[in-house]
């Protein structure tokens, strides 16, 4: 029998472009259709995340799968399909990661598929981190998990204007500028550049 009282924390580590390069990656999660866009594995990763969702539910130490869901009408038809797959292969998760979405004309179901998730998400499993809606236009996520330490790496970089650089998120004021919305679920730790950010530090993002 399980001890219901056990409480386990994810990781979730914001790195820059050179570390989240040197980390070995295994089973990849891509958005088109003809390639899988739900994957349990013990490890896996997706790029890329831009107006799409994506992320993962967790029973940490024991199951995991992760999902890069394309912000397309043949998606939105399909959604009740796709939570039922996604509860399908781990049943009663007890952590999850969303991430994504984008406010672009030309994209119009991407904030609408990313709530609908939220929505189910936040329903049924009791924690749920959040890192919702890129402020700029051009601006991505990758993540990496791995089930052996229950860590979230990812990498996130936005421009603020077409004729200006990349920022990668290396500090709070990065990952702010990059999200309109950050919660951190309870228990989960958050560290960006190898450095704890504490809920003294940002006490509006661990809700």
């Amino acid at each position: 029998m399980e001890n219901s009282s056990v409480s386990f924390t994810s990781n979730i580590c914001f790195v820059d472009r050179i570390a989240y390069n040197k980390i070995k990656k295994r089973n990849s999660i891509g958005f088109w259709h003809d390639v899988p866009n739900i994957l349990k594995a013990d490890e896996f990763y997706s790029e890329g995340i831009k107006t799409c969702t994506g992320g993962g539910v967790v029973i940490p130490f024991k199951e995991a799968e992760g999902f890069h869901f394309w912000d397309d009408m043949t998606n939105k038809k399909k959604f009740p399909d796709i939570v039922n797959s996604l509860f399908r292969f781990v049943k009663n998760p007890q952590r999850a990661l969303l991430v994504g979405s984008k406010k672009l004309d030309d994209s119009p179901y991407s904030i609408e598929q990313f709530e609908r998730f939220k929505k189910v998400f936040t329903e049924r499993i009791k924690n749920v981190s959040l890192f919702e809606k890129h402020r700029y236009e051009n601006s991505q996520t990758h993540y990496i998990y791995s089930l052996d330490n229950d860590t979230w790496t990812l990498f996130s970089e936005y421009k603020k204007g077409n004729n200006m650089r990349y920022n990668q998120v290396k500090s709070l004021k990065a990952l702010k500028e990059c999200f309109e919305n950050i919660s951190i679920a309870d228990g989960d730790r958050l560290f960006i550049n190898n450095k704890e950010i504490m809920k003294a530090d940002a006490p509006e993002l661990f809700k």
